[in-house]
């Protein structure tokens, strides 16, 4: 195959399990980059979050094939970070023919997954179905004719560079092919930990400022009615209501 899954994480283990199992048997090899710490250096106050990526992934261990190995790495910024994270794996792994750049709330399906293996692009990124609290909700985005956001990324080359997320160019996003993300579906401590996190270190590295106020009000406390999910303070119509998922299975 010569196909290998890159990771980045720093907060939550909800759904990393899930996602690497979701493609587990579709690569040759796995690398979780795991920083204990956020991007920006200042945050103060955080709320409490007990989590060890490598004492979990030990688990795999038992899997026999030493599949995924997990690095323990800091960095100062999401700029060009999965371009690094692959750059440091070829000092001890040899050039893949594919490589897909994951977040630990990524999942794959299996039939979709065969179909990425496909292509042939030496970019391509993909959209995403967004699950809003547990699987029975998700939420679309209405942000300036772009319904939807860039997930995960493949590529056939050795990557150039890469944005804040997994992928260099957005325009090249696959029209038809999909992943889920489970972003939304944190537990409460993490999500709390995600939007405190947020709210202190978005100026730094040019994000918008997320509401102060969206954790309890939007998502903690959140019904069927609540509208105006959008994280981002000055947008938050982006994402107007959340949708049930049972109409579009």
């Amino acid at each position: 195959m010569r196909r290998i899954a890159v990771y980045r994480i720093h907060y939550g283990l909800d759904f990393l399990g899930k996602s690497i199992e979701s493609l587990y048997l579709h690569v040759d090899k796995i690398f979780v980059f795991w920083s204990k710490q956020p991007w920006y250096k200042g945050a103060m106050n955080l709320p409490p979050l007990n989590e060890n990526v490598k004492e979990f992934c030990k688990k795999y261990e038992n899997w026999g094939d030493n599949k995924v190995s997990v690095f323990e790495r800091e960095y100062d910024l999401p700029l060009n970070q999965y371009k690094k994270m692959y750059d440091e794996v070829m000092q001890y792994y040899p050039q893949p023919k594919q490589t897909l750049f994951m977040e630990p709330d990524m999942v794959w399906d299996h039939k979709t997954l065969n179909e990425v293996w496909k292509l042939t692009d030496p970019e391509v990124c993909f959209n995403q179905i967004e699950f809003w609290k547990n699987e029975q909700w998700y939420i679309k985005r209405n942000k300036d004719g772009s319904a939807d956001r860039p997930g995960p990324s493949l590529w056939n080359i050795a990557p150039t560079e890469t944005q804040k997320g997994c992928w260099q160019n957005a325009r090249t996003v696959h029209s038809s092919i999909t992943c889920y993300n489970y972003g939304f579906c944190l537990s409460p401590k993490v999500m709390k930990y995600k939007h405190e996190v947020a709210l202190q270190s978005s100026k730094y590295y040019k994000d918008s400022k997320p509401s102060e106020t969206w954790y309890e009000d939007k998502w903690l406390n959140w019904t069927p009615e609540t509208e105006d999910l959008e994280i981002s303070e000055k947008h938050t119509h982006y994402i107007k209501k959340a949708l049930p998922w049972v109409s579009q299975k």
